[in-house]
């Protein structure tokens, strides 16, 4: 089975017996538990944040790193980013997508990666409800 269908599995779970597995798993199998993970919540899932919570992630993300992260993606998302940081933020922002050299697909790989780990960190701390596939609902 793989990591993809392991974390669709988990993600129509409860989040405290998705939480619980992947402890468990991380215990006997930490690199499969950090796969799987990784494919709980993907960058584009961070769109859904509602607009507190977007803002929340925003003020902890270097600027160039959000742009790396953004590359590439489609334009609603950037868009949604962009509506949540100031107007010179934004301007910031759009200038570094459109003028600056693109990046190698492996920094924006890991800018996104360094995001979703981050947005991971703000939920732990309670600062953030990142979106759930198992409840669509909510976003």
């Amino acid at each position: 089975m793989s990591c993809e269908k392991v974390a669709q599995i988990l993600a129509r779970l409860d989040r405290t017996t998705a939480d619980r597995l992947l402890s468990h798993l991380e215990k006997h199998e930490s690199a499969l538990a950090r796969a799987v993970r990784d494919h709980l919540v993907v960058f584009e899932d961070l769109e859904k944040l509602d607009d507190r919570g977007l803002q929340t992630l925003l003020r902890e993300i270097a600027p160039e790193e959000l742009a790396t992260a953004l590359r590439g993606m489609r334009e609603s998302l950037v868009k949604r980013f962009a509506n949540q940081l100031s107007r010179h933020g934004a301007e910031v922002l759009r200038e570094a997508l459109t003028f600056s050299s693109p990046p190698s697909r492996h920094q924006v790989e890991t800018a996104r990666k360094g995001i979703i780990t981050l947005a991971r960190a703000l939920e732990a701390d309670g600062r953030l409800v990142l979106p759930s596939r198992a409840d669509p609902l909510l976003y």
